[in-house]
């Protein structure tokens, strides 16, 4: 979905609630999105599911209940995010301002509740008696309370893990409850558990969501068919599930760029103070959709990696366009077979590579615009960090203002490199079992001269 056809904002709803609105051309709904404990709106698997109702022609407003400041609290004292009646009554706040404002307010109101978020939703619903349908997703509804439930008459939706067998539990009982309800039911996804961690899994609660919201929401004749609505038997395949977790994947580089775009939010708008530059090859993908959604100014930078002799893959080092080198002293002192010879052959063959590409990807009386300026350099995924260490270095030496490093995916063992590289870092997710970025994106091609070549003219002739 390009631009032109979904309009992204940034909004403060009031002093305490931030929140980011996606309205696509010609919605005719918007779904208020509740996080569970301990999340937020840059949840991955929220942010997966907003973006499925976005392609349907939904809106989604994805919100934080709580303050920076509270949150700061939570983190400590953990017992905010179970304050049921205050996340209710900030639900409830949204709400009011959804339908005030002159892009919302024609628009049907949908709740999408995870966790403790569900709860809360609920609540929210009995209480105005404004949406028009409530999902809910490993909810813990059962803290809505009975006489709360009775009050709900919105179209509601629980989807569970066919794993998660408390939560069944609990969301049988709230669903019996829901005696006013216009519809009801109960969705079982099977050899899921509580995260749906597991492969393919958020993409059928993102599904029946959807089908969900369209029946209820939208002007459609669609009937809504459960496929779920029975509990799974224990087989051998959900028993190898428990002892298989697996994180969910972003579905390309353009899908990441999206959500890291929502983390960077405050710099949208920005254009003489903001340049988001994007890494050879991979990142620049990711950064053409940043700059996009920030509308921002954008740049090329093309750092090269020096490879181990012994694995093509890994890295010892980089270099960048001004020449200047980086080498991984702690890799090199592992192998010390590793002879500068090598190293300065390999400097020569990336070299060689680096001014082609440069000459491809940017016209050569193109100046760099760095100087005083916020620089957002941008991969689409950290393995070593040796390519966005010698980037960021030669970013630093161009007198930017500020660095900020920024990728979908990263290894830990890079972070912990790159902490003093820049003023700042964000990243959606460090997992602990990184072998590879690729492992983490569901379509992960290579990005040819020709993708790049595109991209540079689009950016450079605008």
């Amino acid at each position: 979905m390009t631009e032109q056809q979904l309009k992204q904002n940034h909004v403060i709803i009031s002093k305490c609630l931030e929140a980011d609105l996606m309205i696509p051309f010609g919605a005719q709904a918007v779904v208020l999105f509740a996080h569970g404990s301990g999340s937020s709106r840059y949840s991955l698997r929220n942010q997966f599911v907003a973006n499925v109702l976005n392609d349907k022609g939904i809106a989604t407003l994805l919100v934080d209940l709580l303050s920076p400041e509270e949150k700061k609290i939570d983190e400590e004292t953990k017992h905010l995010r179970y304050n049921v009646e205050l996340l209710a009554g900030r639900f409830a706040v949204v709400t009011s301002w959804l339908a005030q404002q002159p892009d919302t307010r024609v628009l049907r109101i949908g709740y999408f509740g995870s966790s403790t978020g569900a709860a809360a939703a609920l609540m929210a619903a009995a209480r105005l008696n404004v949406a028009k349908a409530i999902v809910t997703r490993g909810g813990r509804s059962d803290l809505a309370g009975e006489n709360i439930l009775n009050l709900v008459q919105t179209p509601t939706l629980f989807i569970v893990g066919g794993e998660d067998r408390p939560v069944i539990a609990m969301n049988k009982e709230a669903l019996a409850s829901l005696s006013n309800a216009e519809a009801k039911e109960l969705a079982i996804i099977p050899n899921a558990t509580h995260l749906f961690e597991e492969p393919g899994k958020m993409e059928e609660v993102a599904e029946i969501a959807a089908d969900w919201f369209e029946c209820h929401l939208l002007d459609t004749e669609k009937k809504f068919y459960n496929k779920y609505s029975k509990i799974p038997r224990e087989s051998f395949l959900s028993s190898l599930w428990k002892t298989h977790t697996f994180q969910i994947k972003f579905r390309d580089r353009a899908a990441a760029g999206k959500i890291l775009a929502s983390m960077l939010g405050r710099y949208k708008n920005n254009r003489n103070d903001v340049l988001v530059i994007g890494i050879a090859r991979g990142g620049i993908a990711v950064a053409d959709v940043i700059a996009e959604k920030l509308h921002a100014d954008f740049d090329i930078i093309v750092p090269k990696k020096l490879r181990s002799p012994y694995n093509s893959e890994n890295a010892i080092g980089a270099i960048m366009q001004d020449n200047a080198v980086y080498l991984d002293t702690s890799i090199l002192e592992m192998q010390k077979d590793i002879t500068n010879e090598y190293i300065n052959m390999e400097r020569s063959e990336q070299r060689k590579e680096m001014e082609r590409r440069l000459s491809l990807y940017r016209p050569c009386s193109r100046e760099y615009k760095i100087k005083d300026r916020t620089v957002i350099l941008i991969d689409d995924g950290i393995a070593t960090g040796a390519t966005m260490i010698i980037a960021a270095r030669w970013v630093r030496r161009q007198l930017p203002n500020r660095v900020i490093i920024a990728a979908p995916v990263a290894s830990k063992e890079a972070l912990k490199r790159l902490k003093n590289e820049a003023e700042q870092i964000e990243i959606i997710r460090d997992p602990s079992d990184f072998k590879a970025v690729e492992q983490f994106y569901q379509y992960f091609a290579t990005v040819s001269d020709d993708q790049v070549v595109q991209i540079a003219k689009r950016r450079f002739l605008s």
